[in-house]
């Protein structure tokens, strides 16, 4: 059945909220709403679900954070997963209309006592103190995530979106409202990470981590000013004749106060902070230039992948690939830009316009760890990608996993059927090289034919190649 949301008044001061909302504070806010109209009823709710926002939820929690309730204050922060679908499918309103539908499920479930507020776009706050065994409060979590096991009706239709949350408990001397609630969140979104519908509470390594992940924020802003990035090259070989064909561009990161980090917990954070479009322009601009040396002095037939992150995906990364390629010299074939199967999921105009007009420019594409993500064929169908790199979590299984083997098998007969090259990620065993030759597989890169080194110690391994080619061609 459709569910009713009481919609805010314009003209009349005496609205109503859920009783879970009638405490002795809503009651003195409600006194000064009728002496002051509409600008006291907007200092303390939520103009949209009627339900209290995140102002009111942060002083009234600091309230029981002092008073002797404080040992059992606990936050439940609720975030809707993939709500952007939404809007996407129709429209804001839609949207809006959800949001009520959910401000009014999950006043219906909350404790008398209990505090339930709207704290940003779609994610919802319940500060509770019922709970004194600390032991019941999972079950009170998943009962509220629970509330979206079913549709929400709108207009007629159903809408299916689960939520995510995570509890943060006051503990110790934490006697700050914000800050529990800062705890909750980073819990809900370590939640999210798990999956649609997951619960997390939080414990001590998050708040670390969090802390963490702001100082790596901070400290990328100028990272690249300060010259702290550099690039390692790791050969990729001729499955056949073992012979490096092309090296993989590797961005490296090493802070001035943090030293080494790795590119697995960098990146995510670069791109997120909207960092990654420039550090990636400049990845372009220096790999670029340095296999164009190479290949005037030492390597003439050598080519260069480059990871591309989804945030330099637009009109943009086509300018800068072409201002790159004119400024270096380097042939537009002996760049490859490697990209993931998320990027292709969207299936908008923008990733199909920039991937026409790069292929336009002569440059090649290819799907980085092909196999781990939730791409189609019809994607590989509709995109035409140059290659496909086989993710190294199907080599690691090589020889023995007849499992991995069956599918590192089945990639590359598809591949070549789709007339794709295919490299092999992460080999390390000569056992690995001759199975993957068996099978077919074109190019193979992992620590049996070199680990990502730095410019120096590539350029000194392409000159002993190419005098080891030279001597040969003598004889």
């Amino acid at each position: 059945m459709t569910e009713q949301v009481p919609v805010l008044s314009e003209t009349r001061s005496d609205f109503r909220l859920h009783p879970a909302c009638a405490d002795a504070a809503f009651r003195a806010a409600t006194a000064r709403t009728h002496a002051h109209g509409h600008a006291a009823r907007g200092s303390f709710i939520d103009s949209l679900t009627g339900v209290y926002n995140r102002a009111y939820a942060t002083g009234r929690a600091q309230q029981w954070l002092r008073s002797a309730r404080a040992a059992h204050v606990a936050m439940l922060v609720i975030n809707l997963d993939c709500f952007s679908r939404i809007n996407d499918m129709a429209d804001y309103d839609l949207g809006d209309r959800l949001l009520r539908s959910v401000a009014q499920r999950l006043a219906g479930c909350v404790a008398a006592n209990d505090l339930l507020a709207r704290i940003g776009g779609d994610e919802f706050v319940i500060v509770t103190d019922g709970h004194r065994e600390v032991s019941t409060l999972p079950a009170y979590a998943r009962q509220i995530l629970a509330l979206f096991a079913e549709p929400f009706v709108i207009a007629g239709r159903e809408y299916r979106v689960s939520a995510s949350g995570g509890v943060a408990l006051c503990a110790g001397q934490l006697r700050d409202a914000a800050l529990l609630m800062r705890d909750a969140g980073a819990a809900m979104r370590r939640a999210k990470a798990q999956g649609p519908g997951s619960l997390q509470f939080f414990t001590g390594d998050m708040r670390e981590a969090a802390q963490r992940r702001f100082a790596i924020e901070e400290l990328l802003r100028d990272a690249l000013d300060a010259g702290e990035f550099t690039l390692a090259y790791q050969p990729v070989v001729n499955a056949a004749s073992r012979k490096t064909v092309a090296v993989e561009a590797l961005l490296r990161w090493t802070s001035g106060e943090l030293g080494d980090v790795s590119p697995a917990e960098f990146v995510p954070i670069a791109e997120q902070a909207g960092l990654m479009e420039r550090i990636g322009g400049w990845v372009l601009e220096q790999a670029c230039a340095q296999v164009a040396d190479w290949r005037w002095s030492i390597a003439p037939d050598l080519a260069v992948s480059i990871n591309i992150s989804p945030a330099q995906f637009n009109e943009r990364l086509v300018r800068h690939v072409g201002a790159c390629l004119a400024n270096t010299g380097l042939e537009p074939s002996a760049l490859q830009l490697e990209i993931t199967e998320g990027m292709l999921m969207p299936d908008d105009l923008t990733v199909r316009e920039t991937i026409s007009a790069l292929t336009r420019l002569g440059s090649r594409l290819a799907i980085d760890d092909f196999g781990t993500g939730y791409a189609s064929m019809s994607y590989l169908k509709r995109f035409s990608p140059h290659g496909l790199k086989i993710d190294r979590s199907f080599v690691a299984g090589l020889p023995h996993d007849k499992d991995c083997a069956a599918i590192a098998d089945a990639l590359v007969r598809m591949a070549h059927a789709c007339a794709m090259s295919v490299t092999a990620e992460g080999v390390e065993t000569e056992e690995q090289a001759s199975l993957l030759r068996e099978m077919g597989c074109d190019f193979l890169q992992g620590f049996l034919f070199g680990r990502p080194g730095s410019a120096a110690d590539c350029s000194g391994k392409l000159s002993g190649a190419s005098r080891f080619a030279r001597r040969r061609g003598r004889r």
